[in-house]
């Protein structure tokens, strides 16, 4: 018999990885083409990048990270800019360049700092552009339909640690309601995301880290445009960073507690393209599973050497083998031979048998 699923008992959380089926680019990839840039075009950006690549391994090693275990990518660096920017506009006193760091900082970033917001602006000007919105983006991450496939009687909330916008063009339909939390002066409203008895939502999606085609207003309200084109890259509303990733205003600190009431409510977590970097995610998933010990991770990644990959996450989450269930493809692949409810059940057989020698 298959299981049934009630009300928020299924939830999906969607990392940079299942998006790369759509020539999206990953972290990796961005910062690949970021240094064979700086040998060329960004030539006059590279002992800048060179400066913060150091001071962010410097940093995680304060911090007592192992060496293995530190790693560079987008958010890092455009975060550690960031910080310089706000350094610059006197926003913080305090900051992470420290000692005789700080006469080299303004040797690579200028004397008034202005090379960092002038390399930030091309890094978000090549995202929003080209990395995250390739020409066929909306045909190649044809695969997210596979979420109307799926049979669940309930509103299905989607999480989303993404900038791109191939979920919500998938998705979206005159058949299909799915709410992004705008009201119909397009302004951004958490109540949209409160039970309603007016009109049934089919899906609820939560952009973490905010997205492409969002932007504030004259009265600094969150909006979104048809045209992302039309979004000032410096203004773009996305976060990167650890020291970003709480905001204390809305949409963020929204939508990380929703996240966190989610996971505390969901019988299954679905991942696909996460690599369990970010503490903040982390931690919540760990905490709903302490919670609730039947609770099951399903994790969709492409790795090569799945069996560290488990003793990893294992590890990081501090979970139980028997909580967590992996499959080693491609998100292209997930999605379409994994992402239906006859498959999710199967995660359940044992208790089904467990079940049944009950008198």
């Amino acid at each position: 018999m298959r299981k049934q699923f009630g009300k928020d008992k299924i939830i999906i959380l969607l990392g940079a990885g299942a998006s790369c089926d759509a020539g999206i680019k990953n972290s990796y990839q961005m910062i690949t083409e970021i240094e064979s840039s700086l040998k060329g075009s960004w030539k006059d950006y590279s002992e800048l990048y060179n400066y913060i690549h150091s001071s962010h391994y410097h940093l995680e090693r304060i911090k007592g990270t192992d060496s293995k275990n530190i790693y560079f990518n987008i958010e890092s660096l455009v975060g550690l800019l960031d910080a310089i920017i706000r350094i610059s506009t006197k926003e913080v006193d305090i900051y992470p360049f420290i000692g005789s760091w700080e006469k080299e900082l303004l040797t690579v970033a200028g004397l008034k700092l202005e090379k960092a917001q002038e390399f930030k602006r091309l890094i978000l000007e090549k995202m929003k552009n080209s990395w995250l919105s390739p020409e066929q983006f909306i045909a190649d991450s044809s695969y997210y339909k596979k979420i109307k496939e799926l049979g669940y009687n309930y509103p299905l909330k989607i999480f989303s640690l993404n900038y791109d916008m191939s979920v919500e063009k998938n998705l979206e339909s005159s058949e299909i309601l799915l709410e992004r939390g705008f009201n119909e002066q397009r302004i951004w409203d958490y109540r949209l995301y409160e039970p309603s008895e007016e009109k049934e939502i089919n899906y609820f999606l939560y952009k973490l880290h905010g997205s492409l085609d969002w932007k504030r207003d004259s009265e600094n309200r969150l909006t979104y445009t048809d045209n992302i084109s039309n979004v000032e890259p410096l203004k773009m509303e996305i976060i990167f960073g650890v020291q970003n990733k709480l905001q204390s205003y809305d949409p963020y600190l929204f939508y990380f507690y929703s996240f966190r009431e989610a996971c505390i409510d969901a019988e299954l977590i679905i991942v696909s393209g996460y690599g369990f970097l970010d503490k903040h995610i982390n931690d919540n998933i760990t905490s709903s599973i302490k919670l609730d010990a039947n609770k099951k991770l399903l994790v969709n990644v492409f790795e090569k050497d799945l069996e560290k990959f488990k003793n990893d996450i294992v590890t990081k989450l501090g979970i139980q083998e028997a909580n967590l269930y992996l499959e080693n493809k491609s998100a292209k692949e997930f999605f379409n031979d994994n992402f239906n409810l006859d498959y999710f059940s199967t995660l359940y057989k044992d208790e089904e048998s467990e079940d049944s020698l009950l008198p």
